[in-house]
């Protein structure tokens, strides 16, 4: 892979507007031009990532912490952790395909340049032909001619050839790695595909918490509320004794069975 993540970082442009000299430099610098633009593209992902599994971690060791002092964690505390690590991952995986298509784009650059090479090497053995034809034909009635021609014409074709070899050793290597590049691409796939799986495990694990919330205030309405209620139903209906005597008391009428 280390072949596929050097040449993703290559502009495919450098091959057809660079100068055989100017190349290396070229491509030093546009390597580090690329490497700084993958770093801006990918690193907030990575950093959001990270900053979600660091939370889920901390927050871990914050309960198990609080269970072995024997004061549990409050759930909500737990909830609203937990709610925000499951919107981050949600909204990641609504990015998805762009992400992919972010990633695939400079792995696609392999195989823009496998036709620049193909192309280039069509080049240099059209220009090799060529060379050979004219060192068939070369005439002159200068014999000195003739043979500086012809010495000069057998260096050409020997150079473009060592071309040629070379770029069609660049080609062997590039095939390795265009191989390469689909287990890049299942990365990549399980990469995307494990973001929006733990987006739906952190989403139903959340449900879960709200769940244990509701049953939590369920069970306190039940063990508290109600009996609460009985108790101050009963209390409510024993003050009408208080009330009839302030009542009589304040007024000298007596008030029970009035009405009658």
């Amino acid at each position: 892979m280390k072949r596929l993540i050097l040449l993703l970082l290559i502009p495919v442009s450098l091959f057809t507007s660079c100068s055989v000299e100017l190349l290396p430099q070229a491509l030093a610098s546009a390597t580090q031009d690329i490497v700084d633009d993958v770093k801006d593209d990918s690193g907030d992902v990575f950093a959001e990532i990270q900053r979600n599994i660091d939370l889920v971690t901390e927050l871990k060791a914050k309960v198990q912490k609080s269970q072995m002092d024997g004061n549990p964690t409050s759930l909500n505390t737990v909830i609203k952790d937990i709610e925000k690590v499951a919107q981050s991952y949600e909204k990641l995986a609504e990015q998805r395909d762009n992400i992919r298509k972010g990633i695939l784009q400079k792995i696609d650059r392999v195989q823009d340049m496998q036709k620049t090479v193909d192309a280039e090497i069509k080049l240099l053995r059209e220009r090799r032909v060529d060379y050979t034809e004219q060192l068939r034909i070369v005439s002159d009635p200068n014999p000195d001619i003739v043979k500086s021609r012809k010495e000069a014409l057998a260096r050409a074709i020997g150079y473009v050839t060592a071309q040629i070899r070379l770029w069609k050793e660049f080609n062997a290597i590039e095939w390795d790695i265009v191989i390469e590049m689909s287990e890049g691409q299942r990365t990549i796939d399980s990469f995307l595909a494990m973001i929006e799986s733990t987006a739906l495990v952190y989403r139903e694990g959340l449900n879960l918490l709200y769940l244990q919330q509701g049953i939590t205030e369920a069970f306190a309405l039940f063990s508290n509320d109600i009996p609460r209620m009985e108790q101050l139903t009963e209390d409510m209906q024993q003050s009408w004794s208080n009330l009839d005597y302030l009542l009589e008391t304040l007024t000298g009428i007596a008030t029970v069975g009035i009405a009658q």
